[in-house]
């Protein structure tokens, strides 16, 4: 679970979409799971729908039309906060209107609007993916919505990632996470709303987005059922477009096995807890059961793996042999207290248990996560554990002569320079220099009372 921020634009939120044919509408998402709330003609034909999760307002009318919408009980304060904030409207309520409306747009076009609370409205009670445990997200028992799955984000496609999540902030949005692969991409909340911003040029609309760990199974069923109009995007993903010419993406977990029936066992790992941080140990034996047992999209899970480059990257380190006759390693997940969110790795590779030294590393794979002292925290443990359980006497580090941050942290734990190797690693299609380091267990013994 996710520490999430409390919204500012209203107490309930829903994506409002016009139909020009309501109860047509209505049957294609009862066979999503959805279920009938609310209906009326006033102000005009309308039909509220909600699968648990998520909220969507039917509205009549011919023209496609998409909006993240909030009901707020003093929507007046919200409006003149947001033009504080330098949001422009586009349409903004009269004095008249018995029910308040104003809409503005985010710099990508997607709708946004904003509407006085009415009477019977109210939040679905989820829980959704960001307010559920991630174990939980390979229990499809679990889920709310059994037909099409864990809501996971409105999907918005845009231009500039950093521009968007700016603007996304002055909504009270949190960037929850954010990544670099397959192209730059972020989830954003504000406590309601799950937005998912993607800066690529893969798909130009938004889309109303659910993952699921048997997906496979759950897309069969809706093509019994007669589902039609949709794009096979694998085995396990299709994107349906919808009577109202929106789109629905069903996408497996991770994007891995074709969502067969969940079948992750519990891989029972030794934990080292720091104030902040939990680091789940790995070593070639739980390498061993995770690749031999686990489904793909429950081996990005429990890695913390952002795409399906990574886990064939993984898979071809494992495939190898992590363990040779000489050296042997031993990684760490570094994984947040409270969310269990996975937000990077570390620990040892060239173990060489013969001589009694090892080479440490580590890396933070979430944007969201640096420059809080997480790495630091981390690494204080990662000596401390390569000391006094493995029995290290010599700990090594290797880091790229412009790597400020790692040199930073090199002076913090007393590592000594020994020089500098030239031409040792490729990045970006370039060799760089590697500065030497290395900390010795005497050494660590005199200072590990002053850390």
């Amino acid at each position: 679970m996710h520490n999430l921020p409390k919204p500012i634009l209203g107490e309930i939120t829903a994506l409002t979409i016009s139909t020009p044919d309501l109860e047509k509408s209505l049957a294609f998402y009862k066979k999503l799971g959805f279920s009938e709330l609310f209906r009326a003609d006033w102000p005009f034909p309308w039909i509220q729908v909600t699968d648990g999760v998520l909220l969507i307002m039917l509205r009549k009318d011919p023209k496609p039309y998409l909006a993240l919408t909030y009901y707020a009980k003093e929507v007046e304060a919200v409006v003149k906060d947001l033009e504080k904030k330098g949001i422009k409207f586009e349409q903004k309520a009269k004095k008249t209107d018995q029910v308040k409306r104003y809409l503005f747009k985010s710099p990508d076009g997607l709708n946004i609007s904003l509407v006085g609370v009415i009477q019977g409205f109210s939040q679905p009670p989820g829980p959704g993916m960001l307010q559920m445990d991630q174990q939980d997200y390979f229990k499809p028992e679990k889920y709310v919505n059994k037909t099409a799955g864990l809501f996971g984000e409105l999907a918005h496609p845009v231009a500039d990632l950093e521009k968007s999540i700016a603007f996304w902030q002055k909504l009270g949005f949190k960037a929850v996470s954010k990544f670099t692969a397959p192209y730059p991409w972020s989830i954003l909340s504000d406590g309601l709303s799950v937005v998912g911003l993607h800066q690529t040029t893969n798909f130009d609309y938004p889309a109303i987005t659910y993952f699921a760990s048997d997906m496979q199974t759950k897309i069969g069923a809706l093509k019994k059922g007669g589902l039609k109009n949709f794009t096979e995007q694998g085995p396990a993903n299709i994107v349906i477009t919808t009577p109202e010419e929106q789109h629905i993406n069903l996408f497996s977990l991770g994007g891995g096995d074709a969502g067969a029936e969940s079948k992750k066992k519990e891989i029972t790992v030794n934990i080292v807890e720091t104030e902040r941080l939990l680091l789940k140990e790995i070593t070639p034996g739980i390498l061993d059961e995770v690749f031999n047992t686990l489904t793909d999209s429950e081996i990005i899970a429990f890695l913390g793996l952002n795409s399906k480059e990574e886990l064939a990257t993984e898979k071809y380190k494992w495939q190898g042999g992590y363990t040779t006759c000489r050296t042997s390693m031993k990684q760490f997940l570094l994984c947040l207290k409270g969310s269990g969110k996975i937000i990077g790795k570390g620990g040892f590779h060239n173990w060489y248990a013969e001589h009694s030294r090892a080479e440490v590393g580590y890396a933070l794979t979430d944007e969201t996560a640096k420059n809080k002292g997480y790495m630091k925290e981390a690494l204080k443990a990662m000596i401390t554990y390569g000391f006094e359980q493995m029995r290290l006497n010599r700990i090594e580090a290797y880091v790229g002569s412009a790597n400020e941050p790692s040199l930073r942290l090199m002076k913090a734990y007393g590592f000594t320079k020994e020089g500098v190797l030239r031409s040792h690693f490729y990045k970006n299609g370039k060799l760089e220099d590697s500065v030497c380091f290395s900390l010795l267990k005497h050494e660590y013994d005199a200072m590990k009372g002053s850390w």
